[in-house]
């Protein structure tokens, strides 16, 4: 892997982000592109609400327009300084049209990409997963890596496993992008899942070869109960590999509310992948 980006809200920095994205670049030897978002349609207070509140509307805006600029300079700063102190390879880029359509952009161009699971790229709270976060799941030309609010060390690994072919792809992906993860305690989840599709030979082959330390666990009963449920008796520093997350229910994945579920919950990093 040579090319991670590192998706940041200047208006709203994330440390977690920040972390995530030294930790591997020092790991995997990689650039880390730091991605700061600055649509003009985003800023951190209401443009219109100033205009109807206050005599000198003008002047107000001009100095949103100024603090904002401000903070999202700062942003850039601290995220460079980041890099410098840690000694890894980095570039900036300062993308200033529509966010979601930028960044799907981006996504053509690196290995990996890494969000905060809340960023929503608005000064409005949103329950997660976010818009913004449903919408580069959904069109991104690269492996995710959506991250936790706070940073923990990667300790441990769970590949979630429905027997899809794109379930298959995601375990692929994570074994070519981040060789060192797995070389950790890992373990193949999977549940609800027909006698004939269960950790069959060729499974077994494929993650024996890359993870040779597996352990396999099939849960009964529904995925989106029974895996939710495992999870959050494990332990927090854990990353969790998913299959797709699209929009449609229908795909050959694990459904969508899954991917809500666990991006909902802030506890993992969570590896999500498609091959559309």
């Amino acid at each position: 892997m040579k090319k991670i980006l590192a998706v940041f809200d200047g208006l709203k920095f994330s440390d977690s982000t920040l972390q995530y994205a030294v930790k591997m670049g020092i790991q995997h030897n990689a650039v880390i592109t730091g991605v700061f978002l600055e649509d003009p349609t985003y800023t951190s207070r209401g443009i219109y609400q100033l205009y109807s509140e206050k005599e000198y509307a003008l002047d107000s805006v001009k100095e949103l327009v100024r603090e904002d600029r401000q903070a999202r300079d700062a942003a850039v700063d601290r995220f460079e300084a980041a890099c410098k102190e840690a000694g890894i390879s980095y570039l900036i880029h300062r993308d200033k049209e529509l966010a979601i359509a930028d960044l799907i952009k981006e996504s053509r161009y690196a290995d990996l990409l890494l969000m905060n699971a809340g960023e929503s790229m608005t000064r409005y709270t949103e329950d997660s997963p976010t818009h913004f976060v449903r919408e580069i799941l959904a069109g991104t030309k690269c492996p995710v890596l959506v991250l936790p609010q706070h940073f923990t060390d990667i300790k441990r690994v769970y590949w979630l496993f429905d027997g899809s072919p794109v379930s298959i792809h995601a375990f692929k992906m994570f074994s070519y992008l981040l060789p060192v993860l797995s070389g950790l305690p890992f373990d193949v989840i999977s549940a609800d899942l027909p006698e004939t599709v269960r950790y069959n030979e060729m499974v077994k082959e494929l993650v024996s070869l890359h993870a040779p330390q597996a352990r396999y666990h099939y849960l009964k009963g529904q995925a989106e109960l029974e895996i939710p449920l495992f999870m959050r008796k494990q332990e927090k520093e854990s990353l969790i590999i998913l299959g797709a997350y699209q929009r449609s229910a229908l795909s050959m994945v694990f459904k969508a509310s899954m991917a809500d579920i666990l991006v909902k919950e802030h506890q993992w990093p969570l590896f999500i992948a498609h091959n559309k």
